[in-house]
């Protein structure tokens, strides 16, 4: 294996779909524990981009975790408020406010999801 290898893996990585007018779905390799693939789109409503998961990892959790639990909730609240993203309507939405905002959003976007897939690391007890 060389950095040919690395290049190769890496180039042409993502890529945009268009669902609608306003909607694209990104395709990055990203999934769940389970290998599941992340749905994250980019969507456009007015005049502002967004991230979505088209509640995708709210459905996820709901599997793994008491959504309606006290400890739950704060959990996914502090998450949500260290990327300054949100939920509207189940969906996780994250904001691009520039378009130099762009690649550091997606990332803090997939790391959140991971962040909130994975909160079973935060409530169980140590072995």
């Amino acid at each position: 294996m060389d950095i040919n290898n690395f290049e190769q893996a890496f180039k042409n990585s993502i890529n945009l779909i268009q669902v609608t007018e306003t909607e694209w779905k990104i395709n990055c390799g990203a999934s769940f524990i389970n290998h599941q693939p992340m749905d994250i789109r980019l969507i456009k409503v007015n005049d502002k981009w967004y991230f979505s998961d088209k509640k995708q990892t709210l459905r996820y959790m709901n599997d793994l975790y008491e959504l309606n639990s006290n400890d739950v909730k704060s959990c996914i609240s502090n998450v949500l408020k260290i990327y300054g993203f949100s939920i509207q309507s189940g969906s996780l939405m994250a904001e691009i406010p520039t378009s130099s905002d762009i690649l550091d959003k997606f990332f803090d976007y997939i790391m959140c999801v991971a962040q909130l897939a994975n909160m079973y690391a935060f409530f169980d007890e140590p072995k």
